[in-house]
């Protein structure tokens, strides 16, 4: 099973360290969605259905709200991006055939750089006509343990469920915000999500497993609505871990039935989205993902790396060749994004991407 980004994090420079912890818990609010996480026990709603907690759990957000379409993308060709931050990314030798530029969110501590950028940095990148892609991961920020929930109680890591999420998500739908009509701003949240609970990537190994899962659902459509309530252009997803689909559990609604458990909240979102970092080749898992995740919405390999250069370079060949890029555009696959720039340090891999971006890439050129 490919890594997860927490053990790679240490080898890959992404902007700042990953430092951080929320505090405080969600309350009703202006976002679409009720009181997701109430620690203290108290404070729920009234007037929803009752949860395994036997209180009154909050009503979702509609999910037959409307979703943004991501931007018009020719049949066989693919929008391509490149990380691991806005900075390193818009200087790269890469950058005037790329479509947008990946950036990422680890925690709190971020958005002191982040405001600094709103002024100046994301503006022009806007400008050159780059869209701008916004990963947030959030398996190494605060504390890990049980919180009480609309749903019950709930095991996991507490930040991503916590009224300060949302808050901050708030600042960064300001921080990121274009025009309308200008480039997208493509938003993968909560990226490798399954490894947040205390019990990872099945629905149902325990009742707090469950309740998490149902949380983090609340807490996304909360955020989904800020991003669009705040941001014209932003598009929003849900971060698939690239490595649900190597396996099945239909009982614990593991490997693949995970990904029915969303169904609801992956039809309410404007594209869907995935990584891909194993050692061992990817190619399957970015197939075998874009098959799952394409009946939902167009979908987005949003962080590609491997820490093998042999593992990358078969792996571009096995995508990124002959009619592999045309089958993934007809099963659903509109981007794809270079985490960072590691595997293409040489002048041969510098080549070999730059060529698979030009003959199967389009971008916007405003």
């Amino acid at each position: 099973m490919p890594v997860p980004l927490v053990a790679l994090l240490a080898a890959v420079a992404v902007a700042v360290p990953l430092v951080g912890h929320g505090e405080g818990h969600a309350t009703a609010g202006g976002d679409g969605v009720a009181a997701a996480v109430d620690p203290g026990g108290g404070g729920e709603t009234a007037g929803g259905p009752v949860g395994r907690s036997g209180r009154a759990a909050p009503p979702r957000r509609a999910l037959a709200a409307e979703t943004r379409p991501v931007p018009a993308t020719p049949a066989g060709k693919l929008r391509f991006g490149l990380g691991p931050g806005l900075d390193s990314a818009h200087s790269s030798p890469l950058a005037p055939d790329l479509d947008f530029l990946s950036t990422w969110y680890n925690g709190p501590n971020d958005l002191s750089f982040l405001r600094n950028w709103k002024a100046d940095l994301i503006p022009e990148v806007y400008r050159s006509g780059h869209g701008i892609h916004l990963i947030v991961w959030l398996d190494g920020t605060g504390g890990v343990g049980t919180v009480q929930t609309a749903h019950g109680p709930a095991c996991g890591r507490e930040y991503p469920l916590s009224s300060g999420f949302l808050d901050n998500a708030r600042e960064l739908a300001s921080i990121f915000a274009g025009p309308a009509g200008g480039p997208a701003l493509y938003v993968t949240l909560f990226t490798e999500f399954q490894t947040y609970p205390c019990h990872p990537n099945a629905w149902a190994t325990t009742p707090d497993t469950t309740n998490y899962y149902l949380a983090l659902q609340d807490q996304y459509l909360a955020a989904l609505n800020i991003f669009h309530s705040s941001a014209p252009n932003a598009r929003v997803s849900l971060g698939w871990g690239g490595w649900q689909s190597r396996w099945d559990d239909p009982v614990a609604g593991g490997g693949r039935s995970l990904i029915t458990h969303f169904a609801d909240v992956l039809r309410a979102s404007d594209f869907e989205s995935f990584q891909a970092m194993g050692t061992d080749s990817n190619a399957a898992d970015v197939r075998d993902m874009t098959k799952a995740l394409g009946q939902y919405g167009p979908v987005m390999l949003a962080h590609y790396k491997s820490e093998s250069q042999t593992t990358w370079e078969s792996d571009i060949h096995a995508l990124l060749s002959g009619d592999a890029p045309s089958q993934l555009s007809r099963d659903g696959l509109f981007a794809f994004s270079f985490m960072d720039a590691a595997n293409i340090a040489s002048p041969a891999a510098l080549s070999l991407a730059r060529g698979a971006i030009q003959s199967h890439g389009v971008h916007s050129t405003l």
